[in-house]
């Protein structure tokens, strides 16, 4: 059986590398990651929608940094972070977050500091959270 975690670390994957190659979040892999989300936690009758609503905190938390920032974090982050919550939880959304925060603002320092980019470059986020996950996966199941 296909746990929530397997299908996030997929759909992750899938929108981290349309996010390097496109330099956005295609619309479409989005709603299917979206919709997937929905129907699996749909059909996890365990929840109770406290824990539900809980787990969308860390992507409303990116849209309204996105919306506040005139989207120096793409509202396509906000909506995969809403998915990812849905389908791993507000524990495994919030640990994966900080990782991708904390692994991003790195990877600005040393390019900064390498001259590679200036203050006003782009990175594409998801592949930070994206990797956040796998370090939660990897820590969490002891592998």
């Amino acid at each position: 059986m296909w746990s929530g975690q397997m299908i996030a670390m997929i759909c992750m994957v899938i929108l981290a590398v349309a996010d390097i190659r496109e330099k956005a979040v295609p619309n479409m892999f989005l709603a299917v990651f979206g919709l997937t989300a929905v129907i699996y936690t749909a059909m996890q009758g365990e929840k109770n929608w406290l824990a539900i609503l809980y787990s969308l905190i860390p992507g409303v938390f990116l849209l309204t940094v996105s919306l506040c920032t005139r989207e120096s974090i793409g509202y396509g982050d906000g909506w995969a972070a809403m998915a990812l919550g849905l389908l791993t939880g507000m524990e495994a959304c919030l640990v994966s977050l900080g990782i991708g925060l904390a692994l991003s603002a790195f990877v600005s320092l040393v390019l900064l500091a390498a001259h590679k980019v200036n203050g006003k470059s782009r990175l594409p986020f998801l592949p930070f959270l994206a990797i956040g996950l796998g370090v939660w996966t990897v820590v969490q199941k002891g592998i």
